[in-house]
C-alpha cells in the first residue's frame, strides 16, 4: 500500500504543479480551489493534507468522541482503507459547477473511480467550502467519500454465500440446504445475568457464549445456529426477551439437512467442518489457486457429499455495501452474485427405494440381523434401490451428537456405520454356481446331458482320480426331494454342491483361477464411491483339491462385495458384459428459471464378454427354473407370478460355530422390455436357523414383481 501511496503522490505532484501550494497560503485560494484542491490531495492518498483543509466544524481535534466530527487519524484510516480495499487506483473529476460566494462556496462535480474489484464508479458530488479566519475550508461529511454515506457509515465486504447443491432422487432432495436461525446479540447491551440466561436457553455452557461474544464484530456475535424445526415459539419468545439478542433467519448461515434421514445414508454421507489439512488439500485443487476452504467451511464427509465436494459446494460471492451504524445496508456498491452448486442428480427410482426401506424393517428383526440389498439394472448399471441395513440417520452427524451417541453407534451388534453393499466381502457360496457351470461349458469339460457318476453315500462324496484324498469329503446341501439324474439342469435347481466341486477338479486350478480373474475376482468393482476388492484366495494358499473342489460351489477362501456380485451376475442378463454399476445419473445447474444437466453419465462396461453367449443360452433356462413353481429348486418361494425370474441362490456358513450364515439371492427379470429390466441382489446375515432361511425371499419378491414401484 505505500508504493501505491508513493506512485499516487508522484503523479499527483507531477500532474498539479500549478494547485500546490503551501498550506500556509491556504488563504490564497478561492473557494472553489479550495474545494479542488481537497480531491487533488484524495487522489494522491494525501490523506494527512485533506484534513488539514477542513472546517473547525467538521475537525475534532480532541481525544474524545464528538457528534458529526472526524480526528485525523480516523479520517486517515477510513480513506485509506475504504480506497485500499475497493482498490481504487485512480479517480477523475469532471461535470465541474462552481458558485462562487463571500463566506461560502458550494461546487458540484462528478468523480469517477476507478476500482480494481468494481471497475468504473461514477458518482455526483456537492461540496461546500466556507471562509473560516480567512481562509477557505471544507464542509466536510462522510457523504464526500460517497454521496450516500451518512456520519457512523462504513463500506463493508459481505460474503454471499454460494448455495451447496442437493442430491436429488425423483426430484426427492436427499441433501438440501436450509436457512440457519442464528441467534445473535449485541454484546454492549448483555450483562452477566444475559448472558447466563442465554446460555440455559440455548443449553450451552455460559463460557462457551462469553467465548462467542469475545468473536464480536461491530459488538455483533453469532452466539448459536438452530434448524428451522429446533426452535419452537417459546423459545424464539423467550430469546427475543433478552435485550440485544436477536435471531436471524438465513442471512449469516446455511444448514445441511438431509430429509430423508437413513435413506442411503452410507451413500449420501454427510458434511461438517473442515479440518485444516482438508482445507489445505482442497484449496490445493482449486484450478484458480485462490483460497477458498478454511476450517469455519463446511465441506463433504462422507459418501457422495465429499466425492462431489467442488460441484456441490460453488463459488461464493460477495456485496460491497455502506452499512449503517445500526448494521443495516444503506447502499450496495457492487455485487458479484454467489454460483450455487451443482445438482446431483441420481439414478435411485424413489417410489422402490423408499418400499426397499419398508420391506428391510418389516421383513429383519433382532440385532442379530443384517444385510445388503442392490436393486440395478443389469444392462445400463443404473441403481434403482440399494441399502445397507442397519442404517443411521445423516442428521445425526450434520447436527452433532454426543460423544456418547457416537461411541454406541459405533460400538452397536449390527455395525449400522459399516457399508456392507460395497465394503462388506462375503463367500458367495452358492451363487457361484452359475459362474462354475459357464466355466465347465466354456472350457468343453461338461456337457449339460452329462450326469455324475461318482458314489455319494450319506450325502457325501470323496472324489477319485486325484490321488489318495486326505481331505473331508464334498458334503451336498441339505435338499427335500431331491431331482434325478444329477445332470447340470438339477445340479443348479437343486443347488448342488457335489457337482460344481466334481466340475473345479475337471476344469483345473490354472484354468479356474484364469476365469475367475476374467470375472474380476481379485479387482474392486467400478463405482464411482469405490468399493472393497474381492478376493479368489488369500496370499500364499496352497492350491490343494480340497480348495479347488471348494471353490468350485463358492466356498474356500473366495470373497465379494455383494455390489460386485450383482454386477457380475448381471453379465447374465446382458449379454455376457458386466456393467459398471453406478449411482449419479447427471449434474444440473440452475441459471435463472433454466435448469438444465451439464453432464450426463454415460453407459459402461466393466468387464466386457466374461461368459459367452452360448452358456447364457444353455444357463438360463435352468436360472429361471431355480425359482419356477414346476420345479422344486431352492427358489421356489420367491413366487413372482408376474414375470419369469432367471436365479440363483446360496448359502455361506459363517463363524467359528458355524451359527450364522451368508444367505444369498441374485436373480433377473427374464422376456420383458428394456424398460422393465431388473437385476436384484439380496444378501443377509441371519442365524443359521430355518426360520431366518426364507426372508431374502420376501424382500427379493416386492422388488422384482412388475407390479411393484
Amino acid at each position: 500500500m505505500k508504493i501505491r501511496r508513493l506512485i499516487k503522490l508522484i503523479l499527483f505532484f507531477s500532474a498539479c504543479i500549478l494547485l500546490v501550494l503551501p498550506l500556509n497560503s491556504c488563504q490564497k485560494l478561492t473557494g472553489g480551489g479550495a474545494c479542488e484542491k481537497f480531491i487533488e490531495y484524495l487522489r494522491a492518498g494525501a490523506y494527512e493534507e485533506a484534513y488539514a483543509l477542513l472546517s473547525s466544524s467538521s475537525r475534532n481535534d480532541e481525544e474524545k468522541e464528538r457528534a458529526n466530527r472526524i480526528q485525523k487519524q480516523e479520517f486517515v484510516d477510513k480513506h485509506t482503507a475504504i480506497f485500499d480495499a475497493l482498490e481504487i487506483d485512480s479517480f477523475n473529476i469532471s461535470n465541474i459547477r462552481k458558485n462562487e460566494g463571500e463566506i461560502i462556496t458550494t461546487m458540484d462535480y462528478t468523480l469517477t473511480f476507478q476500482s480494481g474489484i468494481i471497475g468504473q464508479m461514477k458518482y455526483d458530488y456537492s461540496m461546500v467550502a466556507r471562509r473560516e479566519d480567512g481562509s477557505w475550508r471544507i464542509e466536510w461529511s462522510p457523504a464526500l467519500i460517497f454521496p450516500m454515506m451518512e456520519w457512523g457509515d462504513t463500506v463493508r465486504f459481505g460474503s454471499i454465500a454460494a448455495k451447496r447443491g442437493e442430491i436429488l432422487a425423483d426430484g426427492c432432495a436427499l441433501a438440501q440446504t436450509v436457512d440457519a436461525l442464528s441467534v445473535y446479540a449485541s454484546v454492549s447491551e448483555l450483562d452477566e445475568a444475559d448472558v447466563s440466561r442465554l446460555a440455559g436457553l440455548l443449553g450451552m455452557e455460559t463460557d462457551e457464549v462469553q467465548k462467542k461474544l469475545n468473536k464480536a464484530y461491530d459488538d455483533i456475535a453469532i452466539i448459536h445456529e438452530l434448524y428451522p424445526d429446533e426452535m419452537p415459539n417459546s423459545l424464539r419468545e423467550q430469546l427475543l426477551g433478552i435485550k440485544g439478542v436477536g435471531i436471524d433467519e438465513g442471512n449469516y448461515a446455511k444448514l445441511r439437512d438431509y430429509p430423508y434421514k437413513d435413506t442411503l445414508a452410507h451413500f449420501v454421507g454427510y458434511v461438517g467442518n473442515a479440518t485444516k489439512e482438508e482445507a489445505e488439500a482442497l484449496n490445493a485443487e482449486l484450478e484458480d489457486g485462490n483460497a477458498l476452504y478454511t476450517t469455519d467451511s463446511i465441506i463433504g464427509k462422507l459418501g457422495l457429499e465429499k466425492l462431489y465436494e467442488k460441484e456441490l459446494r460453488g463459488v461464493d460471492g460477495y456485496r460491497i455495501f455502506v452499512r449503517t451504524e445500526e448494521g443495516t445496508n444503506r447502499h450496495t456498491l457492487f455485487m458479484q452474485p454467489a454460483q450455487d452448486g451443482l445438482d446431483v442428480q441420481l439414478t435411485i427410482n424413489m417410489d422402490l427405494q423408499l418400499r426397499l426401506n419398508e420391506l428391510m424393517d418389516l421383513v429383519l428383526y433382532g440385532d442379530d440381523t443384517a444385510g445388503a440389498v442392490v436393486v440395478m439394472n443389469p444392462v445400463t448399471g443404473d441403481i434403482e434401490a440399494m441399502t445397507s441395513y442397519p442404517s443411521y440417520d445423516l442428521n445425526l452427524f450434520a447436527r452433532g451428537m454426543s460423544n456418547e451417541a457416537y461411541q454406541a453407534l459405533k460400538d452397536a451388534g449390527n455395525t449400522p456405520l459399516y457399508n456392507r453393499v460395497t465394503q462388506g466381502r462375503y463367500p458367495p457360496g452358492s451363487v457361484f454356481k452359475a459362474f462354475t457351470a459357464a466355466m465347465a461349458l466354456e472350457y468343453g469339460v461338461l456337457d449339460p446331458d452329462e450326469v455324475f457318476t461318482g458314489t455319494i453315500k450319506d450325502d457325501l462324496w470323496f472324489p477319485t482320480g486325484y490321488g489318495s484324498w486326505i481331505w473331508p469329503g464334498i458334503r451336498r446341501n441339505r435338499m427335500r426331494n431331491r431331482a434325478e439324474p444329477l445332470n447340470m439342469h438339477n445340479a443348479i435347481v437343486n443347488s448342488d454342491n457335489i457337482y460344481f466341486a466334481d466340475a473345479a477338479l475337471k476344469i483345473g486350478k490354472e484354468r479356474f483361477i484364469d476365469y475367475c480373474a476374467k470375472l474380476g475376482l481379485g479387482e474392486a468393482v467400478g463405482f464411482e464411491l469405490g468399493a472393497a476388492k474381492s478376493q479368489l484366495m488369500n496370499e500364499g494358499t496352497d492350491w490343494h483339491y480340497k480348495f479347488l473342489a471348494d471353490s468350485g460351489y463358492g466356498q474356500g477362501e473366495m470373497l465379494i462385495t455383494p455390489l460386485q456380485l450383482a454386477a457380475t451376475f448381471s453379465a447374465f442378463a446382458n449379454g455376457g458384459d458386466a456393467p459398471e454399476p453406478h449411482l449419479v445419473h447427471s449434474l444440473f445447474k440452475t441459471d435463472g428459471r433454466d435448469y438444465s444437466a451439464v453432464w450426463t453419465r454415460e453407459i459402461s462396461v466393466w468387464k466386457e464378454g466374461v461368459i459367452e453367449e452360448s452358456s447364457i443360452r444353455t444357463l438360463t433356462p435352468m436360472l429361471e427354473h431355480v425359482t419356477s413353481p414346476d420345479y422344486n429348486g431352492t427358489g421356489r418361494p420367491l413366487k413372482v407370478n408376474s414375470c419369469t425370474v432367471a436365479a440363483k441362490t446360496g448359502t455361506a456358513e459363517i463363524g467359528s460355530d458355524k451359527s450364522r450364515e451368508i444367505s444369498w439371492f441374485v436373480g433377473y427379470r427374464t422376456g420383458v422390455e428394456p424398460e422393465q429390466e431388473r437385476l436384484v441382489m439380496v444378501m443377509l446375515e441371519v442365524p443359521a436357523k430355518d426360520e431366518y432361511g426364507e426372508l431374502k425371499f420376501e424382500i427379493a419378491r416386492h422388488l422384482l414383481k412388475l407390479s411393484a414401484p
